[in-house]
């Protein structure tokens, strides 16, 4: 093979490389956005006005990450209260920063919680949301 073949063979595989890559990501980020359920396309609260009653038939998301303990909270919390949820661990995904803005938040940490596609914040939000003084629980 000469240099011009080599060079060819190179330019060409380091283009497929960079797209498959690029598509990888790609499709997983759409995955993030699809993975938040909404039950209720138009619902009538928002972060600082959500109460119990709102969580009914509502559709709950939670980014978790199995290392933390705050996820494992939140978890138990809306297991105890009853709540449906659709998990998502994002040790599993890449997410970017833009997608998370446009899903509406600005700061990522876990546990993330959506009611209806609504950020209502994390375990701290969901435990006075609830009313709650559970505890941080050991992972």
């Amino acid at each position: 093979m000469n240099k011009v073949q080599s060079l060819n063979t190179g330019i060409i595989l380091s283009f497929g490389i960079f797209f498959a890559t690029f598509f990888y990501h790609q499709v997983k980020e759409r995955d993030i956005t699809e993975a938040i359920v909404i039950q209720n396309i138009d619902p009538l609260f928002t972060k600082d006005t959500i109460t119990r009653a709102d969580f009914d038939d509502a559709g709950v998301t939670i980014f978790t990450a199995t290392w933390c303990g705050y996820c494992k909270g939140a978890k138990m919390l809306l297991n105890q209260e009853n709540i449906a949820y659709n998990e998502v661990d994002v040790d599993q995904y890449s997410i970017s920063r833009l997608k998370l803005k446009k899903a509406g938040i600005k700061d990522f940490f876990v546990p993330q919680i959506f009611v209806d596609g609504i950020a209502i914040g994390g375990f701290s939000d969901l435990k006075k949301i609830l009313g709650s003084n559970m505890t941080v629980p050991e992972v």
